[in-house]
């Protein structure tokens, strides 16, 4: 049995007693019989609630027949207008009162549906940081039966990364703020990681938070992809122009602020154009790829490759490809002396590294021209790669395959 079943028939038996009780006191007493007649309205609000407006007025005829026995019984005139007034008050009523009870219960049923049916993970969470309700909703989405969740502390589910932002925006609500598109991970039963979006409004005289939120990881995966293509070269899978010109000029804030200098290396794929003629497009581009392949994995094997004297000046090294056949590198922290000698290891690395064409190696040179950026931040982002660039035609007329170190100009 239902608990709406269970609540309606408590209500019947209740109301049954009650119109059994009024009319023997009814029988019983004679000057306030006219006041007891007015108690079958209970009974009557009581089946109303229970059973709807029909049965509401079913309840107000019960009552008015029941009245009009005692009445009867006791011998106490009364006119046909107080007759009618009784018929009125008892089934107006049980109309009235049933007919709310009606629409109260469809819009709680609606409400139920749209709670349980929801597509987005609807809850309330106390002040306390505990969820109260959930609906199935997290179920499908997380795995947690709402009796695994309702109870705990929210912040039990949230990514370690997320859980300080978490918790002042719970502050915020607490405070009476709402919260709009606000984003943080969740844990799933299946221990998988899940980005949420939330829409969320204290109710304070409740005390409670009510959240509306939304899965929003494949949304998150695609910006991050779209993000990602968006700073990486399509061909090299390395750092864009646009990303480095963004990492340089962070750099150069950075060392304004503590200090410390670093260098450039502009690089130059020697030969590229004879490639290109003599093997074709595709070899062409398997060169690059080897190159920034071989560029990459110096750079990230060992932050010490550009350390010369006391500088840590290979943390941080960031490599890019800004177009054709032009790389460049940018650490941090390095110093003119060893700076130059990373650009040797790298010219190096390049030319020991294997291009195989059909059996056939093909031989890689690169060069690269060297500039430095003081403590102060100078020269600046334009001056800085004019200088490098400069560096690295000295490089390449020089024969190639080889590092130059420019001063430049201030």
């Amino acid at each position: 049995m239902s608990l709406l079943t269970e609540r309606r028939l408590v209500s019947v038996v209740t109301a049954t007693v009650l119109f059994v009780a009024i009319f023997v006191a009814r029988a019983t007493v004679g000057t306030l019989g006219d006041a007891i007649s007015f108690l079958y309205v209970i009974p009557v609000v009581l089946i109303a609630i229970s059973a709807g407006a029909r049965a509401g007025v079913l309840a107000g005829v019960v009552a008015f027949v029941l009245s009009s026995i005692g009445t009867l019984m006791l011998d106490q005139p009364v006119t046909a207008l107080g007759y009618v007034n009784r018929a009125v008050v008892y089934v107006f009523i049980g109309a009235l009162i049933g007919r709310f009870a009606t629409t109260l219960r469809e819009t709680e049923a609606e409400s139920a549906r749209h709670f349980d049916l929801s597509l987005d993970m609807i809850s309330t969470v106390g002040f306390d940081g505990r969820f109260k309700r959930v609906n199935p909703a997290f179920e499908r989405t997380l795995g947690y039966r709402p009796a695994e969740l309702e109870g705990r502390p929210f912040l039990d589910f949230v990514h370690p990364d997320d859980r300080e932002k978490t918790e002042g925006e719970a502050a915020s609500l607490s405070d009476g703020a709402k919260t709009v598109q606000f984003q943080n991970r969740y844990f799933a039963k299946d221990g998988a990681v899940h980005w949420l979006e939330w829409t969320s409004i204290p109710l304070q005289d409740e005390g409670l938070i009510y959240g509306v939120a939304r899965d929003i990881t494949d949304r998150k995966a695609l910006e991050l992809e779209l993000e990602r293509i968006s700073q990486r070269d399509p061909l090299t899978g390395l750092f864009n122009r646009r990303r480095f010109e963004e990492e340089l000029s962070r750099q150069l804030v950075y060392t304004r602020r503590y200090g410390k200098g670093g260098a450039l290396l502009m690089i130059d794929l020697d030969r590229f154009k004879q490639i290109n003629d003599e093997l074709g497009h595709e070899i062409g581009d398997r060169a690059l790829c080897e190159v920034a392949r071989v560029l990459d994995e110096n750079l990230r094997a060992s932050d010490t490759l550009a350390r010369g004297g006391d500088a840590n000046d290979g943390e941080g090294a960031v490599v890019a490809r800004l177009g054709g056949d032009e790389f460049v590198v940018l650490l941090p922290e390095a110093n003119g002396v060893g700076a130059e000698a990373a650009a040797e290891r790298l010219v190096e690395a390049v030319r020991t590294a294997s291009l195989q064409i059909d059996g056939r190696a093909v031989e890689l040179r690169i060069s690269i021209g060297v500039a430095t950026f003081d403590e102060h931040g100078l020269p600046g982002e334009k001056e800085l790669l004019a200088a490098a660039d400069q560096a690295m035609y000295v490089a390449k007329a020089g024969g190639g395959g080889g590092a130059k170190l420019a001063t430049p100009s201030r």
